[in-house]
């Protein structure tokens, strides 16, 4: 099949302004805000790095993060804090880009991604918009609209490049890995996914961001933002990819399941350019699955107590279980992490069988607890809870469960189906889902899957019940939830 770009858009791509969308928080019953997120766009900086490499000018317009003090009502639970829409077609305008990058991690910005890409075809009729990220993977159809005219599935650090160079050739679009276009009244889709030698890559292009802002307004982290010190950091990644299947995660999909690592010796190099450069001393690892291999996990902890003193660490998509053991939190508490996060998923031995692909031995974990606490770090356990077939007495266990262990924090997330997810199929030719359900706008703290005898909201109070019971004699719940709602 041959497939040409429309002749309407722009006949050649020298520069890409690469945007990434509003924050969004929502405010609880009792009037309680969610902490606001500031955290630079990894992907969007490796495939401006991608694009730079390859010769083309790249720009970086992050709407969160220009418009972090501006916050605009949704309706009556939800906040948007970002630039205005009048501001993002300003700064479109003043760009003068060929092609618009946006990226759509999560479900519940797609409305807001769907936006600028409108606003991007007002300023620029003529301009190229492609979409990417991991709601635009999963669900490509959902996503596809005459605001967007090419969607890249997967990591976009190869295909981004294809995309410009076809244009530019005036190629066959339906060579480039991963893309989904519009065909005529049709939609094609190549299906294969293109997987970076990530051995290859270059340093993430942080160049073109104002990190200053995202420092000043803080990473999402309780312990940093109230012990009143530096509060520079940077992100890192030491390996994409996860080997496990659990079908409510979309690291699957996206990575294909193949875990690929750095050289340490080229993370080590990296993050000393970030200390030399910036004086900072906090690094947050942002990798996948960080502990998939023992072996390198050891190896890497080793060089970093080697290379680093005074840099905080910590690995904020949680730690597996699994793979931990005595030596790997002696390695980790001397080479200067504070805090643990254990991925638990839940605590309920029958869950796990029936829906976690991880399988974690929830029998380790009062001894791993125990043993950070020994290191004198934090330990924070996250669980999740409302799994297909659940029932009420299910929910009360794993509730009961979680208070048992003896971490310092926890978090508590309602199961919620991802778009592109084995639970989203699941799901949907099950007939769980409730009928407003809304895949674009998936709230973590709202039920959405129909369970066998629990009525709709149990899981939601319960879960902030137990959380508030748990956490209020261990840190200062206003202060955590940053601030209650101004009436």
């Amino acid at each position: 099949m041959i497939i040409k770009f429309n002749k309407n858009l722009r006949p050649k791509i020298k520069k890409v302004l690469l945007i990434s969308p509003h924050g969004k928080i929502t405010i609880t019953s009792e009037g309680s805000r969610e902490r606001k997120l500031a955290i630079p766009s990894l992907g969007l900086a490796y495939l401006a790095s991608s694009l730079t490499a390859n010769g083309f000018e790249v720009e970086i317009l992050d709407v969160l993060i220009e418009g972090f003090d501006n916050e605009m009502a949704v309706d009556g639970n939800t906040i948007l804090y970002g630039l205005t829409d009048s501001e993002i077609n300003r700064r479109m305008i003043e760009s003068k880009p060929d092609m618009i990058g946006v990226s759509c991690i999560i479900s519940n910005r797609s409305r807001e991604v769907a936006s600028i890409c409108r606003l991007a075809k007002e300023a620029f009729s003529d301009i190229h918009v492609v979409a990417g990220g991991q709601h635009p993977t999963g669900m490509p159809e959902m996503i596809l609209d005459d605001n967007i005219d090419y969607i890249l599935r997967g990591e976009a650090d190869n295909s981004i490049i294809r995309l410009v160079e076809t244009i530019n050739s005036d190629g066959n679009l339906a060579d480039v890995n991963g893309i989904v276009l519009k065909n005529g009244r049709d939609i094609y889709i190549n299906p294969v996914l293109d997987f970076p030698d990530f051995k290859l890559s270059g340093d993430p292009a942080w160049h073109l961001f104002k990190l200053e802002k995202y420092w000043n307004a803080g990473m999402c982290d309780y312990e940093v933002n109230s012990d009143g010190g530096d509060k520079k950091f940077m992100v890192v990644i030491t390996s994409r990819g996860c080997p496990h299947n659990c079908y409510f995660c979309t690291s699957a999909f996206m990575s294909g399941r193949k875990f690929r690592a750095r050289e340490i010796k080229d993370v080590i190099r990296e993050i000393k350019v970030y200390k030399e450069k910036y004086n900072l001393n906090r690094i947050y690892f942002w990798d996948d699955n960080f502990f998939i291999n023992k072996t390198r996990v050891k190896e890497l902890l080793n060089s970093l107590i080697e290379n680093f003193t005074g840099i905080t660490f910590e690995i904020t998509s949680g730690s597996e279980v699994n793979s931990l053991d005595d030596e790997i939190i002696e390695l980790l508490a001397k080479a200067g992490f504070k805090k643990i996060f254990l991925a638990v998923e839940s605590p309920n031995e029958e869950v796990q069988k029936e829906h976690i692909d991880k399988k974690v031995n929830i029998s380790k974990v009062p001894q791993l607890v125990k043993k950070i606490h020994e290191c004198a770090m934090l330990a924070e356990g996250s669980f999740m809870v409302g799994f297909p077939g659940e029932t009420k007495s299910h929910i009360d266990k794993t509730l009961a469960l979680v208070k048992t262990f003896g971490f310092d924090r926890i978090s508590i997330s309602i199961v919620n189906p991802l778009p592109g997810t084995d639970l989203y199929r699941y799901c949907v030719e099950n007939n769980l889902l409730f009928e407003d359900f809304d895949p674009q706008n998936i709230r973590w703290s709202q039920e959405n899957i129909k369970m066998p005898d629990v009525e709709r909201g149990y899981i939601a109070r319960r879960r902030r019940e137990v959380w508030l019971e748990y956490m209020k004699d261990k840190i200062n719940v206003s202060d955590y939830e940053q601030e209650k709602q101004k009436k």
